[in-house]
């Protein structure tokens, strides 16, 4: 059975943070399809901090499906005291002697200055060591024999840098500590097999690196939406859903996505307003959900222009798992006017709830998309409008379109993908 390692910190990120982002949704059902087939031997590791790690171990505690995989404590977690510094919740086991609360944030400190997430005898049977998006860690790179594997899911802040209010010069240190892309393709070298979860994100990265990466230790593994994203056809379930986030009675757009300048929403809002008014539409409403995210001040400046719809234009802020279904299956059409993405989860989500889409012709959008939803130019102002307007008016468009919806979003599993990952392992070692 071949021997895993696996960094899970983008999962201790988001127990901590309370909130699952797309990199963390991604890492989390890629773990859970690995583990489901049963050929491979997990353990997990945490390689950014000691805060960090303290939360992947209480992440693990809430899972109890992964009780037959250990997290490896860092090199340091071996002194007994530190095994016993847990985050609030974690209950461990009552230390020989407990530390003065100064006693321990001194010691917290020292453990966080002087983290080392593994040791050379944590690696002796490791056959594999897979990040789905950190640096690959020095010691991983430096021991003879380790298969090393990171997941590349875009490289958009360092190609399009002002989406990030980054400037053309930036350094390492520009980037947030705990999602530091430059710090993980610094760590890319020939030896690295690297897996994207589009061709465009691939094409990108082959461009950015040049040299430093081998074609034949690539692979191209699309991820899918979560199989509890579903047709939803109760009316109760739908308007109970409505009625939670403010949602007008009558037919709505959505758009779902961070409240950023990359997911272009000040043109999905203009192109709304400029619909509505020209064609006189008195019951539709614009949906937008999602949490706010860097420089969204222009999109409610924006919003500033249309005083008469501010009851129509919604922006519903985080939405909860279980109520996405409903949402996307109850809107007349899916609207995802991104500039650039990696991959562009939320149009397949749409797709597998059985909702029209339209989205941009970019990036990796036409190979989610494929030929199941209509594709613009992400500032085709007129063609946004009057597609909107063709599914407004057309029940018979919107059916055309929700079947192929559904027929596409057929072609993606989490089972496919942690398969095809299997399989890149193995080409690895084989």
């Amino acid at each position: 059975m071949i021997k895993l390692l696996y960094d899970i910190s983008l999962l201790g990120i988001g127990y901590r943070n309370r909130s699952i982002s797309g990199l963390m949704r991604t890492a989390e059902q890629l773990l859970f399809s690995l583990s489901e087939l049963k050929v491979l031997d997990i353990n997990f590791c945490s390689s950014l901090s000691f805060e960090v790690w303290r939360y992947c171990r209480q992440y693990l505690q809430q899972h109890p499906t992964h009780s037959r995989h250990s997290l490896l404590p860092p090199e340091m977690a071996r002194h007994y005291i530190y095994q016993n510094l847990a985050p609030p919740g974690d209950n461990p086991k009552q230390p020989a002697f407990k530390p003065s609360a100064i006693a321990e944030k001194v010691l917290r400190r020292l453990f966080e200055i002087q983290f080392k997430s593994l040791g050379r005898s944590d690696l002796a049977a490791i056959d594999l060591y897979h990040s789905p998006y950190h640096a690959v860690p020095r010691m991983v790179r430096q021991t003879v024999g380790i298969r090393r594997f990171l997941t590349v899911h875009d490289i958009i802040p360092v190609r399009y840098p002002h989406y990030f209010g980054l400037k053309k010069n930036f350094r390492s240190a520009d980037f947030d500590r705990e999602f530091n892309l430059l710090q993980s393709l610094q760590s890319i070298d020939p030896d690295t097999w690297v897996i994207c979860p589009s061709r465009a994100t691939l094409d990108d990265l082959g461009n950015y690196l040049n040299r430093r990466i081998d074609p034949d230790k690539t692979a191209v593994i699309p991820w899918a939406a979560a199989d509890h994203f579903h047709p939803c056809r109760d009316a109760t379930v739908m308007d109970a859903v409505k009625l939670k986030y403010g949602i007008p009675r009558g037919p709505y757009i959505l758009s779902l996505g961070t409240l950023e300048p990359r997911k272009n929403i000040v043109h999905l809002i203009r192109s709304f307003a400029q619909l509505v008014a020209q064609e006189n539409l008195p019951d539709l409403s614009l949906v937008l959900a999602g949490a706010a995210g860097w420089d969204y001040g222009s999109i409610f400046e924006e919003l500033t222009r249309y005083p008469q719809l501010k009851q129509r234009i919604i922006f519903t802020g985080y939405v909860a798992d279980e109520d996405l279904s409903p949402l996307y299956s109850g809107a007349l059409v899916f609207v995802y006017p991104s500039f650039y993405e990696g991959f562009g989860l939320p149009p397949l989500e749409a797709m597998q709830c059985g909702t029209p889409v339209i989205t941009s012709n970019t990036s990796s959008l036409p190979e989610v998309v494929g030929g199941a939803g209509i594709m613009l130019n992400p500032s085709d102002h007129e063609g946004l409008c009057q597609q909107m307007l063709a599914i407004y008016r057309s029940s018979a468009l919107r059916e055309e379109l929700s079947a192929r919806s559904l027929e596409q979003a057929r072609k993606f599993s989490w089972t496919a993908c942690a398969r095809q990952t299997a399989a890149a392992y193995r080409r690895a070692l084989y």
